[in-house]
């Protein structure tokens, strides 16, 4: 069985192709999900716009950096990005650096997402994602973040015991980088543009990834990468968070980048299955926007004269920012962790919640019993 080649490898790099109608077929579902999410927007008060677009640029942060196996503090991303919005009198502290610099570089893609992509830009997009020198797991002293990778050894990916690891890809020679990124990037600014959206973005982010130009840091800035590209063919802002859905699929995306990385250079695979990623993102950004514009909905319709302050309490948190905390609903145990009552009390709460049609059961038997807001 012959070795499989790198695509860096082969005579005809870079010269990638791909199913010119599937790849028009993802940008035009693409654009017409864009334009729904906009005509949701025209309807939808300020307020509720931006606490959905605030909710998705949370997600954006946190789960671009997730895929890298890093877990970030959802309140600092949130209060990071919210400063952007806020007055300097008003901006809320951030403990955590690395929370400040992924949020920094999402509100970057979408507020200049039409400048230029040049080597400084992409040098700061590193240092952002990794605050602190030498702080990735691969940084030593000849790797700086905000420079491209100069060691001497192979960059690989690689997994298993150190004594016999697998090697998932290898990149180019550092020698190589500085031209293979100023050919890349002299392809995405003008050679490019005339091709599919969803083709341009996926092989931008295919291309940049199979460099792997940083000592680290490559995953996040490759991704932003294709935010930008993606804002870019929807000539907006993202109201999307492609991150989020590249998560939810992050076995198949690592398979996708590593099978597209070797042997040919014709991607049509690739970019079918990163276009019905990026119009899942889209329709997933619909959604959010219909779930804001319910839970508004649903507090303005609440009878909260009724309601005690334990119980207004929860019903805020489970429309709320902690909303994830409550996935598996809200039992007993949890209400009374949250507002420090008995468990009678509790119990009490929670059956005349149900009863005014504030929750709603998801399991109703005994110790068991659990509830999910009745939206």
């Amino acid at each position: 069985m012959a070795h499989s080649m790198y695509t860096w490898q082969l005579d005809n790099w870079p010269a990638y192709s791909f199913d010119q109608k599937s790849a028009e077929l993802w940008t035009s579902k693409a654009l017409a999900a864009s334009h729904k999410i906009l005509g949701a927007m025209a309807v939808v008060p300020e307020s509720l716009g931006s606490e959905a677009k605030l909710d998705l640029l949370v997600s954006a942060a946190i789960e671009t950096s997730a895929i890298e196996g890093e877990s970030l503090n959802r309140e600092d991303v949130r209060s990071s990005i919210k400063n952007h919005f806020l007055s300097p009198n008003e901006k809320m502290a951030v403990h955590d650096p690395v929370a400040a610099g992924i949020s920094a570089l999402i509100l970057e893609v979408m507020d200049l997402y039409e400048d230029p992509l040049t080597a400084e830009r992409l040098h700061h997009w590193n240092e952002l994602v990794l605050p602190v020198h030498n702080s990735g797991p691969f940084l030593g002293p000849a790797g700086m973040a905000g420079q491209w990778r100069t060691h001497p050894d192979a960059m690989q990916i690689v997994s298993g015991p150190v004594h016999n690891p697998t090697i998932h890809f290898e990149a180019p020679p550092s020698v190589r980088v500085p031209e293979e990124m100023q050919r890349f990037l002299d392809w995405f600014e003008d050679g490019s543009r005339a091709l599919p959206g969803v083709a341009r973005a996926a092989i931008a982010h295919l291309w940049f990834e199979t460099i792997h130009p940083y000592e680290d840091g490559n995953g996040r800035v490759g991704r932003a990468i294709a935010d930008v590209a993606v804002c870019q063919m929807l000539g907006q802002p993202l109201m999307m968070s492609l991150a989020t859905v590249l998560s939810r699929h992050r076995k198949a995306y690592y398979q996708q980048l590593n099978k597209a990385s070797k042997d040919m250079l014709d991607v049509t695979p690739w970019v079918n299955w990163f276009g019905e990623r990026v119009v899942e993102a889209l329709e997933g950004a619909f959604d959010v926007i219909q779930y804001v514009v319910k839970k508004a909905r649903f507090w303005d319709g609440l009878d909260t004269e009724s309601l005690n302050d334990r119980q207004l309490k929860l019903i805020r948190r489970m429309l709320g920012q902690d909303a994830p905390s409550f996935e598996n609903g809200i039992n007993a145990a949890k209400y009374q962790n949250l507002t420090r009552c008995s468990k009678a009390t509790a119990t009490r709460d929670l059956q005349h919640l149900v009863v005014k049609g504030v929750l709603a059961p998801i399991y109703s038997k005994g110790r068991y019993a659990r509830y999910k807001l009745d939206l």
